[in-house]
């Protein structure tokens, strides 16, 4: 049986680093689709797709398979191709790295800022004109990720002032508003994760958002189920039925998902000024907490064992930054790199309960 959003747990019992936050309800809609046969991409993706692009205004939305997908999907909208290169943050999601290097084109790292989770804007700026002064080139396009849920709409207002093309992966602020328009509204293309642990959940999942009719169209027919042109390329990204029939029922309930990591993520906020540990969450109400790390002046493995004696999951913020990934010198990316050593992520996630959230928060002031 599928966990209820609001599930008591019993008193003491293990608390889990993440959880995906599923009810009945999400189980029925899979039933449904089961019942009728809806095994395939159809009539109820169609449905994600536009209630998605109803309720945050966008105008054009496509729902894919995976992260991975979506960002394959968008850059190859963009035009990306080989010889391109792409900006984007050292801790940006590896999917991210990894589409722009399906499409042979080079990502180009930024290290993010001191006391943030993203890149300053001046330096995306300055690593824009670097590169292009390297090369004969400026890069085609730029990514920015709002991390763990907090906005970085400095960069997106820089590089839009520059007319840098802004991919922007609201996977963190997927149904917030900035400045009185959804997150990714403003940018010329935009992908939203739908995986296990985030904001809405497909199981495995991912959107395309454009404003561009054309981008659209293009990205329309590299998908798998459009009618081919002979000699033509394209993708099996489709999303099936029976995930979006899961997609459905979360966005329905997204405003109470947001709601409830609001309020956990304030309580840690509070939590945090009582300690010496470190978090670089600055827009209460805006921030969604997504995740929640934790600078913590200890060795990983010990802060580990700290948490499995009081029964806490907890995981590294950060599975592997980029520059690791891509075999580029640490020393180059000291912020990205100190972050990935120090900060773990402490559970952050609807399902769990008051006092859940109150043992977390004593762990933390315990851990000195």
């Amino acid at each position: 049986m599928a966990r209820h959003l609001y599930q008591t747990e019993k008193k003491n019992a293990p608390i889990e680093a993440a959880r995906p936050t599923l009810s009945r309800q999400d189980l029925e809609s899979v039933l449904d689709c089961l019942i009728h046969d809806n095994l395939n991409t159809g009539m109820v993706a169609g449905r994600l797709e536009k209630q998605v692009a109803q309720a945050m205004n966008f105008k054009q939305v496509t729902a894919l398979n995976s992260l991975s997908a979506a960002y394959h999907m968008a850059l190859l909208g963009l035009g990306i191709g080989p010889g391109d290169a792409v900006l984007l943050s050292v801790i940006a999601p590896v999917q991210a790295a990894d589409a722009i290097r399906y499409c042979k084109a080079t990502p180009v790292l930024v290290d993010i800022d001191q006391n943030s989770f993203h890149p300053a804007a001046s330096a995306i700026l300055e690593k824009s004109t670097a590169y292009e002064r390297e090369t004969g080139r400026p890069p085609a396009a730029c990514i920015i990720d709002h991390t763990f849920g907090s906005p970085a709409t400095a960069a997106v207002d820089a590089l839009l002032a520059r007319k840098i093309p802004v991919l922007e992966d609201i996977t963190g602020l997927f149904g917030t508003e900035l400045n009185d328009a959804y997150a990714g509204s403003r940018s010329l293309v935009a992908v939203c994760g739908m995986s296990e642990f985030d904001l809405i959940t497909t199981g495995n999942g991912g959107l395309v958002i454009t404003t561009d009719p054309a981008i659209h169209k293009k990205i329309q027919e590299l998908r798998y189920g459009s009618a081919r042109q002979p000699g033509s390329l394209a993708y099996d990204y489709r999303l099936e039925d029976f995930q979006a029939a899961i997609g459905l029922v979360q966005l329905s309930r997204l405003g109470i998902t947001l709601a409830r990591r609001r309020k956990i993520g304030l309580r840690y906020l509070e939590t945090i000024r009582q300690t010496d540990h470190e978090t670089y969450f600055q827009n209460p109400g805006i921030d969604s907490f997504l995740r929640f790390p934790v600078l913590i002046h200890k060795n990983y493995e010990e802060i580990k064992r700290y948490f499995a004696s009081l029964h806490i999951g907890i995981d590294r913020a950060i599975a592997e930054p980029l520059h690791r990934l891509l075999d580029l010198p640490r020393m180059e990316y000291p912020n990205g790199e100190r972050l990935f050593r120090k900060a773990i992520a402490i559970p952050l996630y609807p399902g769990l309960t008051a006092a859940n959230v109150e043992r977390i928060a004593a762990s933390l002031r315990g851990l000195i």
